[in-house]
């Protein structure tokens, strides 16, 4: 006996009647999942509500099957008082049961039902499913919701979505087994902006059907550009006039205002109408016209040497903010005039693009998918304007300034008036100090239009002609290296040619007779002394004459004077005790014998540094012979190289004679160096992007792509960790691939180009998880540099329906997005050519009178395998088909040929079932449309009757 299995619901019920104050608990007894052979019992309870005794009456069941166990069936219940009865249920077969208990309370009745249940489903499923927030970009998101069965028995479920969104749920019908649950995924693909509110149709086995809500909000992916208050959105930045050389810098918010973190790429259109790139939009058009040489070399300029963005790529997770700066530095273009005036104004128009980083279509763009926006990628796009303008200074009286001579001691001056002809900026100017010129002002600012009276002196130093340089400095804002700040620096020069003459001052010199000693210097002979020389008194007296050249008062030496000896005078006590050089020697005037020569040891060199010394003189000795040797050793090869151009070797010009060609080795060095010499924080523009792509398509690489790098040279790059930047320079697409209506188990292929215009290897590795994609030949590729491939996606599904799923790629592990694959797939099927055939006779032979054919077309791209199957009668079949089975190729369609063989018995209908293998089935309705005509013609013949019967087809309807 099992009492476990039983139930009732936990719910007070009160008599019909305000006056039965009676209750009993429950209300209905269930046993559930109850089994032939088994017991089972539940208790039923009674409460006495009033206030006086009341007398209670049961009623046994009617049903065998359900017994009620109590001694006494009249009961007397004092108030406030329960009591309780068992219920017993012993089936005998495994069938529901129904039946009541009654329970009389003087005239009253309650009915409490009795219900034995067999075992059975109890399926539950929740009843919405919430994605939140979305963003559109075309990926495919899935939910997971379970069913479960709470039963002992398996249930089986169906789900149908009838709505219009791209919303799938897989599986769409199936079986629970008892006590466990089936999970069911429901995909909704974020195509477009929307606020989702679908219902789809539920059916649980055992309940009624059901309504299974799907909710989202799907927001677009939005990147804003707002002003550094961030309240307000930012479409144009003016930097205003800008001199050559200088930068300015103005601030700006990139913000990513969608749920989802994105990756950012700040890209210059260089090719978008309304560009203004260095044209004077101040001049007159028939002046422009007469310099279309220079407006046609400006369009070739590349925008990114005097814009940047910093930064021009990044990550930002969602909601966040970042702070980007731009700067802007005009250079000069020259258009072959000498003199800069402010009619070499260049003006600026551009537009930068700020977009996320992804898989994208390129030249790729699938113009028939009309369910997917084209723009699914947001991007924000920032107008940029500017003026470049010249330094425009005028010098009065000119830039050539010729100062009065003077003489040393005294100084010329003249006035310079410095114009700014600049209508719009100011100029803060520098004077550079020269020598024997002085400048005031030396340095100042002069507003616009404004002039400034500067004074220059020229006050000379030493005698001579002068002809100098002076270097007048134009100090702005220059932009630091990593253009994110300024600073005040000298950006331009200006030069001012200074001309003067300095004239000796002349003095008469009064010589006399001095027959005695000179106290002084004096000439050889000591008889003139110049009269001034008196005034060096403080200097002492030192040797300045070699010894070796005089002949006074020659004595006889017992060896020979040194010839580099130099001449002691008798007054020169003071210079002799002096520390001296020791390699010197010394020689009085007349007599020309040695002199002390005084060596202080102090401050004399020591062995040492003597030698130290010497080496360094013979050093720098070596090192300039070795220069003029190295530059007379090129002279001499220049004039062998003039003398063989010289000499005629009977070589024609173009003759054949072709470069050498560079090795690929060479080419991938060549092209990583440039690389390299690209700034960090360029920015991309358009115009390169799309040559380059140009380039890689151009090299198609269809034939040995590896799964994985094997060379070091591709695992190096390979293992590079690339920059937003430079995946937005790899192109997987289409974005979307769209295999259309297809059969079901069919083989589908479509491709997906991959466009690699980086100067390196890369991995490209596709994360498909994806059972109807798992017969794609290869998922991992090594894409050589700038080049271009394609990959062939085989596409097989075993289920019939939409079918709308989504796959992520990575570039050398990056993430580098998402590809969504959309398909219907439809059952295998074959259309009639028509679904009644009416035969009528042809010709005169019984067995090709009656015939026609009936056409099977097949639209679909899968073989289609068919069996005709005559439905039998009564009366039988008169008709016949051929073939009786067979295959109808895709895109085809195949004629059967019809039958009907006539006779008396024959009917003039018939049918055919056409069974499709795995496919639809359809009835092919045949009729014979004939009249005849039975004839006779009786006579006497020899008192004989004598007659013919003959039977003959009068006409067809």
């Amino acid at each position: 006996m099992e009492t476990e299995r039983g139930s009732f619901i936990s719910r007070d019920v009160e008599t019909p009647k305000k006056e039965v104050q009676l209750r009993v608990t429950p209300s209905e007894v269930k046993f559930l999942d109850t089994l032939a052979g088994r017991v089972y019992r539940l208790p039923v309870t009674v409460h006495n509500l009033g206030r006086c005794n009341q007398k209670i009456r049961f009623q046994e069941p009617l049903k065998p099957q359900f017994k009620l166990i109590l001694t006494n069936l009249d009961i007397a219940l004092a108030s406030g008082l329960q009591m309780t009865a068992m219920v017993e249920y012993h089936p005998d077969k495994d069938e529901d049961t129904y039946d009541q208990l009654l329970i009389s309370i003087g005239n009253k009745i309650i009915e409490i039902p009795l219900l034995g249940l067999i075992p059975a489903c109890q399926l539950e499923i929740e009843s919405e499913v919430n994605f939140g927030t979305l963003v559109a970009n075309s990926k495919v998101y899935c939910k997971e919701i379970n069913i479960i069965n709470h039963g002992r028995a398996p249930g089986t479920f169906k789900t149908e979505y009838q709505g219009q969104l791209p919303i799938v749920i897989f599986p769409s019908n199936g079986v629970v087994e008892s006590k466990s649950s089936v999970i069911v995924k429901v995909d909704l693909c974020a195509d477009q902006p929307r606020i989702v509110n679908e219902v789809a149709k539920v059916s649980l086995q055992g309940r009624p059907d059901m309504l299974l809500r799907v909710k989202a909000h799907v927001v677009e992916q939005i990147i804003e550009l707002l002003n550094m208050s961030g309240d307000k959105k930012l479409e144009c930045i003016h930097f205003g006039s800008v001199f050559f050389g200088t930068s300015k810098i103005e601030h700006a918010l990139l913000y990513n205002n969608n749920p989802e973190p994105i990756n950012w790429v700040a890209i210059i259109q260089d090719d978008s109408v309304g560009e203004e790139l260095g044209t004077n939009i101040q001049q007159r058009t028939d002046v422009a016209l007469k310099n279309l040489p220079y407006l046609s070399r400006i369009k070739n300029i590349d925008v990114t040497t005097f814009i940047s963005c910093i930064p021009n790529e990044g990550r930002l997770l969602p909601y966040q903010k970042t702070i980007i700066t731009f700067c802007f530095s005009p250079k000069l273009i020259i258009d072959g005039k000498k003199n800069c005036d402010p009619s070499h104004r260049q003006d600026y128009a551009l537009f930068l693009r700020f977009e996320s980083v992804g898989s994208k279509d390129g030249f790729l763009r699938d113009d028939n998918n009309k369910t997917i926006k084209s723009d699914r990628f947001r991007k924000v796009e920032l107008a940029l304007t500017g003026s470049g303008l010249p330094v425009v200074l005028h010098f009065d009286p000119g830039n050539f300034l010729n100062f009065a001579p003077c003489f040393m001691g005294e100084h010329s001056e003249t006035v310079c008036i410095m114009q700014n002809r600049s209508k719009s900026l100011s100029v803060t100017y520098r004077f550079k100090k020269t020598a024997h010129f002085k400048i005031d002002p030396e340095r100042g600012k002069i507003d616009e239009g404004c002039i400034q009276n500067v004074i220059c002196s020229f006050i000379p130093h030493q005698v001579g002609v002068f002809k100098v340089k002076q270097l007048i400095e134009i100090i702005g804002s220059v932009a630091d290296e990593n253009f994110q700040s300024t600073s005040l620096k000298p950006f331009h020069q200006i030069y001012l040619y200074f001309k003067s003459v300095c004239k000796p001052s002349t003095k008469k010199v009064v010589m006399k007779v001095n027959p005695g000693i000179s106290p002084l210097v004096s000439n050889p002979t000591g008889q003139f002394v110049v009269r001034d020389l008196p005034k060096y008194k403080d200097c002492a007296p030192v040797a300045m004459l070699q010894s070796t050249m005089t002949h006074l008062h020659n004595h006889h030496l017992s060896k020979e004077s040194p010839k580099d000896a130099l001449i002691a005078f008798p007054s020169d006590r003071a210079a002799s005790i002096r520390s001296g050089d020791q390699h010197k020697h010394y020689r009085t005037i007349f007599t020309k014998i040695p002199r002390y020569n005084y060596v202080d040891p102090d401050f004399a060199y020591t062995k040492l540094e003597r030698i130290g010394k010497q080496e360094h003189e013979n050093y720098y000795e070596r090192y300039i012979k070795h220069l003029r040797n190295v530059r007379m050793q090129k002279q001499a090869e220049r004039e062998c190289m003039d003398s063989y151009n010289n000499t005629d070797i009977g070589l024609q010009p173009a003759s054949g004679l072709k470069s050498p060609s560079l090795s690929e080795t060479e080419i991938e060095e060549e092209s990583s160096a440039a690389q390299r010499r690209i700034r960090h924080n360029q920015l991309l523009n358009t115009r390169n992007i799309a040559s380059k792509e140009t380039k890689a398509l151009k090299t198609k690489v269809l034939k040995g792509l590896k799964s994985d790098p094997s060379t070091p040279h591709e695992k190096h790059d390979c293992s590079l960790i690339l920059t937003p930047k430079q995946i937005h320079q790899v192109i997987v697409g289409p974005s979307v691939l769209n295999f259309g209506d297809i059969c079901v188990n069919s083989t589908n292929t479509r491709l997906l180009h991959v466009v690699n215009m980086l100067p390196m290897h890369i991995l490209i590795q596709l994360d498909i998880n994806l059972k109807e994609l798992q017969k794609t030949n290869q998922f991992s590729y090594v894409i050589p540099p700038t080049a271009s491939t394609y990959i062939s996606m085989v596409f097989e599904s075993p289920t019939i329906g939409k079918f709308w799923k989504s796959f992520t790629f990575t570039v050398n592990n990056i993430p580098g997005g998402h590809i969504l694959v959309m398909a219907v797939v439809m059952p295998v099927e074959l259309e009639l050519s028509s679904k009644e055939l009416v035969l009528r006779p042809h010709g005169f032979s019984m067995k090709t009178c009656f015939m026609g054919t009936v056409a099977l077309y097949n639209h679909q791209n899968y073989f289609a395998k068919f069996e005709w199957q005559p439905v039998n009668t009564e009366r039988g079949m008169a008709f016949s088909i051929r073939p009786a089975k067979g295959t109808v190729e895709p895109y085809s369609s195949l004629q059967c040929e019809v039958t009907w063989q006539p006779g008396f018995s024959s009917p003039e209908r018939g049918e055919f079932v056409l069974h499709v293998n795995e496919g639809n089935t359809m009835t092919l309705k045949c009729v014979a449309q004939v009249m005849i005509s039975i004839g006779y013609d009786f006579y006497l013949e020899d008192s004989k009757l004598v007659g013919h019967i003959y039977v003959c087809i009068v006409r067809y309807i």
